[in-house]
């Protein structure tokens, strides 16, 4: 006899993180009807921060795609950050990962084993790394540009 585990979705959690994930974007990118690109550095577990951009790839009436990316300011041999395609659906305020570095059309849920090694949540996990990845931009993130004081 064999025990099969069979993951279930949680639908009501994911849309809750996608719907909160796109306060998030809104309150990172306010500006982000009329500007294009947001760069703003981050604090990381290093001496050494990071950048994270935010690029809008493509507008549309009640979408936005945008590109999440996150580079170092020194190459690190051992950490590569990650880049995300996510879209922003406005008449719903939700946003979704839909591409995370080459991987994009994800599933719902995953059989096991399966040749990509994703786990059967991968989805949920992706959207979980974002809302994280934008909270600690809210919690950590700080302006590139010089601030005059006079």
């Amino acid at each position: 006899m064999t025990n099969t585990y069979i993951y279930v979705p949680d639908l009501i959690a994911d849309i809750a993180e996608c719907d909160a994930n796109y306060i998030r974007l809104r309150k990172l990118f306010p500006d982000m009807d009329a500007e294009s690109e947001l760069s703003f550095g981050i604090l990381a577990t290093t001496y050494q921060g990071a950048t994270v951009s935010i690029s809008i790839t493509e507008r549309c009436p009640f979408t936005t795609m945008l590109t999440v990316k996150v580079t170092s300011d020194k190459d690190d041999f051992f950490l590569r950050w990650p880049s995300l395609d996510v879209r922003m659906y406005h008449d719903v305020r939700s946003a979704e990962v839909v591409r995370f570095e080459r991987h994009r059309n994800f599933r719902f849920r995953y059989p096991t084993p399966n040749n990509n090694m994703f786990q059967p949540d991968e989805k949920s996990q992706i959207n979980k790394f974002l809302g994280e990845l934008l909270t600690h931009c809210l919690e950590h993130g700080y302006s590139l540009e010089k601030v005059a004081f006079s």
